[in-house]
């Protein structure tokens, strides 16, 4: 039986389960599709199928959206990530399903486009792609850093700016979850520069300890200064927010919970340049 994979019959954004794509591209079973990453023969797709909650059951790779961008933990050992890295030189198309809880219908996003990867030896590659490559204004070799290579400065701007890829997986790898409250969901959490962005030189732009990962909240107090840290962790409250802390849910009591050798001079900048500024802006 020769299999015909499309996509024409699909809809970017609509739901669909294993049992109909199994249908729809003439398998004989659902097992043929039941991994991670397929690679029909005869055609040159590759297709996804990515859960952020996995059974308990499953290897728990680390899965995840964030602004437009997928994070996604390929295999430790398989020739599908060669495969995924060469894909743009060898115009092979990759298609992402992706559903939040397994026992769900996917999500069909569409093409997606690679990033960004890391090879590593005794652990998964690790992935960034673009899920709508069509808003890319510029071509993908403006992006595309291996992880660890030199770069140059019109690359590291680059992926500074898109989606902070590779400051974002270091800043994950340093604190786990939230600087401050733990809080575990890779989605909603903010990649946070302690020295702004367009202050800090190439290195500091990527330096993992110029950064904290926040919640939504925190991040967006912090880089309005309204917010900042002792070099020990301890968070500084701006009297303008003090009466609505409760509401915020801030409190006095709360500090980072790692303290970093290399974070001090970041965060004395951040409590000098930004918070302290933000009611002296003569200084």
């Amino acid at each position: 039986m020769v299999i015909k994979i499309n996509f024409r019959d699909l809809k970017v954004g609509g739901f669909y389960d294993r049992n109909f794509l199994t249908k729809l591209w003439g398998y004989q079973g659902r097992q043929a599709i039941s991994k991670g990453v397929i690679t029909p023969a005869n055609d040159n797709s590759i297709i996804l199928f990515v859960t952020k909650e996995k059974q308990k059951s499953s290897t728990q790779y680390v899965d995840y959206i964030n602004d437009d961008y997928l994070y996604w933990e390929g295999e430790e050992r398989g020739g599908n990530n060669n495969r995924i890295i060469n894909a743009t030189a060898n115009q092979e198309p990759i298609h992402l399903f992706y559903r939040y809880k397994h026992h769900s219908d996917f999500k069909y996003l569409g093409n997606i486009s690679l990033v960004s990867f890391v090879k590593n030896t005794n652990a998964p590659f690790r992935f960034i792609f673009k899920i709508s490559p069509e808003k890319i204004e510029t071509t993908i070799d403006d992006y595309f850093i291996p992880y660890g290579d030199k770069v140059t400065e019109r690359q590291s701007i680059s992926l500074s700016r898109v989606g902070q890829g590779k400051f974002r997986m270091d800043l994950l790898d340093l604190w786990d979850s939230c600087a401050i409250t733990k809080v575990d969901v890779p989605e909603i959490l903010k990649a946070a520069h302690i020295k702004p962005w367009k202050d800090s030189d190439n290195f500091e732009r990527l330096d993992p300890y110029n950064g904290l990962i926040l919640t939504p909240t925190l991040d967006s107090l912090f880089d309005r200064g309204f917010i900042t840290f002792e070099d020990k962790g301890q968070i500084i409250i701006s009297k303008e927010i003090e009466p609505y802390s409760k509401v915020l849910n801030i409190s006095p009591d709360m500090k980072l919970r790692k303290q970093f050798e290399n974070n001090g001079h970041y965060l004395e900048y951040h409590r000098d340049e930004i918070y302290l500024k933000r009611f002296q802006p003569n200084l």
